[in-house]
């Protein structure tokens, strides 16, 4: 991100005739050399040059955008010298760079600032993991990231960026009344940035067919060229495309991400790891409000700002993080030892979300909600400090009669394993 690209390359041809598509690449360098030739023969010329420069720039291609070309492309250069150092290593990833369509200058200050990089590993954190915080330098024969890898690193440069993400301006997004504006636009989540936005020639993700353009982009910088007519076109720099899934997670917390009211589709979960009832809420991102997939938020919350409000909030009531656990509790998703509850119940435990008037249903919420209990741990304190017959007294009506004795047996004994186990971790503390 801090050094220009390493890829060298031939300069776009100019726009066809009525074709706007790659507006960005109107660049006029390395044409000399053709100005000798009569126009079929330079556009044979040219069309030839552009193929090999194609060609070369083949294996940088990567899916991930430019910032993973690039890390592939100093992968390879620390490979192609070895680490042999002196001569032999300048020689030889110099030669790697002129068969590879690499800028030699460029991948010699890459490989530079990775060693420095390296050095300052080892100097500040000597008890961390890897080459680099070991041994002050960098491994030439390195495997390239995994899936998994390249697409946390993708994440990583997107959180870096989120005031700097664009997507296909859809319809009528660009208004104009004197220019019609082409397919491959892009339109800033920047409110203050009006222009189109267009993916750099030189870009790894650059392609002349718009539908195989991303969706969503996120760039360093942008730069701003001179187009026909005296007008301007604004070129995206450095692009790494994006999950609009990701911006909710990674902006949650920022200015750019506005949470709204919760969504009846897709339903509250409970998640373990959380210990809590989560719900997907309406979610925009950036100044203009693009609608991006839901956030999770812990649903305790969202009945907190009702509560506050006295009213509902959306569809969700005061009530319904405790209405959600109590289901959940009942299906065996909260706690392990109740996994063979469900079948001895006289009801689905789905009649508590229903929100009908049904008695057993109002005792059970009613409880959990006076007792503020909405998680495992909260519930397990509640028995091992107050009441180890809490919820217990309710469970008659839930009960198949042919059940009773094995509801018991199966709750008792579930309630003095999780108050041992909320003992013990108490304990320890």
């Amino acid at each position: 991100l801090s050094e220009a690209s390493p890829f060298t390359h031939q300069a776009d041809q100019d726009w066809l005739e009525g074709d706007k598509e790659g507006k960005e690449g109107s660049d006029d360098d390395d044409k000399n050399h053709l100005a000798g030739l009569d126009e079929v023969d330079r556009n044979i010329a040219a069309k030839q040059q552009a193929e090999k420069e194609r060609e070369k720039k083949r294996p940088w291609m990567h899916k991930g955008g430019d910032v993973l070309a690039g890390m592939l492309a100093a992968g390879a250069y620390a490979y192609a010298g070895r680490g042999a150092g002196g001569v032999t290593e300048s020689a030889a990833c110099k030669r790697f760079c002129e068969e590879n369509g690499l800028n030699f200058v460029v991948m010699q200050r890459i490989h530079k600032m990775r060693k420095h990089l390296a050095r300052l590993a080892k100097a500040r954190f000597k008890d961390a993991e890897g080459v680099a915080a070991k041994t002050g330098g960098i491994l030439s024969s390195m495997a390239p990231p995994s899936k998994l890898q390249e697409n946390l690193l993708m994440q990583a440069v997107c959180a870096g960026l989120l005031d700097n993400v664009a997507r296909r301006a859809p319809p009528g997004a660009l208004t104009d009344e004197k220019e019609r504006y082409p397919r491959a636009a892009y339109i800033s989540c920047n409110s203050s940035i009006r222009e189109p936005l267009f993916v750099d020639s030189r870009s790894v993700l650059f392609s002349r067919q718009s539908q195989l353009l991303p969706e969503f982009v996120c760039y360093d910088t942008i730069v701003r060229k001179p187009g026909k007519e005296g007008s301007t076109v604004s070129v995206m720099k450095t692009l790494t495309p994006l999950d609009p899934a990701w911006l909710a997670t990674l902006g949650k917390g920022s200015h750019l991400l506005s949470i709204g009211s919760p969504l009846d589709i897709p339903l509250p979960t409970y998640d373990c790891k959380k210990d809590a009832v989560l719900c997907s809420v309406e979610t925009k991102f950036g100044g203009r409000g693009w609608s991006v997939p839901p956030l999770l938020v812990e649903m305790y919350d969202v009945t907190k700002d009702a509560s506050s409000l006295g009213k509902k909030r959306g569809t969700i009531a005061v009530d319904d993080s405790f209405r959600w656990f109590a289901r959940f509790l009942l299906e065996g998703k909260v706690l392990n030892d109740l996994a063979e509850l469900r079948p001895m119940l006289n009801d689905d435990p789905a009649i508590i979300t229903r929100k009908k008037p049904v008695s057993k249903v109002a005792l059970v919420v009613s409880s959990l909600s006076g007792a503020g209990v909405d998680s495992a741990a909260a519930l397990r304190k509640h028995w091992a400090e107050k009441d180890d017959k809490f919820l217990f007294r309710h469970m008659k009506g839930w009960t198949k009669k042919e059940n009773v004795r094995d509801v018991k047996r199966l709750w008792m004994g579930a309630v003095k394993r999780n108050v041992k186990l909320w003992r013990e971790q108490n304990t320890s503390r």
